[in-house]
């Protein structure tokens, strides 16, 4: 006999469904995130399997809607199989069982347990990762959510600047170098970009790290006092301080993606595997 569970988890507590083969629910519990609630799911899960001898816990499957909760590392360090099912795929099989599409804690929780009776192969259960492969995706997983957040960031920053400072977009198409940065941080607005000098623009290239190169110097100083349309001074002067809060985060993002990914190459090499990783053709930073 078959017994399915399924987790709908949230911040404070996580809603519990267990089914038998034929989609009856054996229980329903809400425990808390914490120790005492897997505490008690374990126990759940237990005194369920001790009513079919045939059973260990430890066979139970368990569907939940994330693969990076506390509650399934502990659920995998217990040897239980997790499977990670998609939001998206719950919702879908939320409509089987009702056509208003409306969401509940325990009524996902049921669906949950009811996918992995009914289409538990068309699903993959998490793999077991070593604690150091795990180490290395935590870290490559960060590095990849600080990109795409200091990305979004230099998307903000561009959308600012197109309001009221094309001439910075002109003179810098490409936001997230250095040279940009220091400049506009120097002159976030027209007003101030126009009374650039040649000095001023080769004193800050130089405070970031790049050569003399006249022909960037021209190019931004040509840029800088090119005729635009202007916003009141009122505003662009309130644009400019927008401009410049978003260089000063954009600036924290870049040197947080910096030290995770050097924190993220340290851990991959000393990972066993890393040598013949490296050696594959392109670069490898995880795997």
């Amino acid at each position: 006999m078959t017994i399915t569970c399924g987790i709908d988890w949230a911040e404070q507590h996580h809603d519990v469904a267990v089914l038998d083969h034929d989609g009856q629910v054996l229980a329903r519990r809400r425990i808390d995130a914490g120790m005492s609630g897997f505490t008690e799911l374990v126990g759940l899960l237990n005194e369920l399997a001790d009513s079919h001898p045939a059973r260990d816990v430890l066979t139970v499957p368990i569907a939940i809607e994330t693969d990076k909760n506390l509650l399934v590392v502990a659920l995998q360090a217990a040897g239980f199989t997790v499977y990670p099912i998609n939001p998206l795929a719950v919702a879908r099989y939320r409509e089987r069982h009702g056509q208003s599409g409306k969401k509940s804690d325990a009524g996902d929780a049921r669906v949950l347990a009811d996918i992995l009776r009914t289409d538990a192969h068309r699903h993959r259960s998490l793999p077991a990762v070593t604690e150091h492969g795990s180490a290395v995706k935590a870290l490559a997983r960060q590095h990849q959510e600080a990109v795409w957040a200091m990305q979004q960031t230099a998307n903000r920053l561009r959308s600012v600047l197109r309001e009221f400072y094309p001439q910075a977009l002109a003179a810098f198409p490409n936001l997230l170098h250095k040279a940009p940065q220091t400049v506009l941080a120097a002159a976030p607005t027209p007003v101030l970009g126009a009374r650039l000098t040649s000095k001023r623009v080769v004193a800050l290239l130089h405070r970031c790290g790049r050569r003399n190169d006249p022909t960037l110097v021209e190019h931004i100083l040509a840029a800088f006092k090119t005729p635009a349309l202007r916003q009141p001074a009122a505003v662009e002067a309130a644009l400019g301080v927008s401009a410049q809060t978003l260089l000063r985060v954009l600036a924290a993002q870049q040197a947080a993606v910096e030290t995770l990914e050097k924190a993220l190459g340290e851990r991959f090499d000393t990972h066993p595997l890393a040598p013949i990783l490296r050696s594959a053709p392109g670069e490898c930073v995880a795997g």
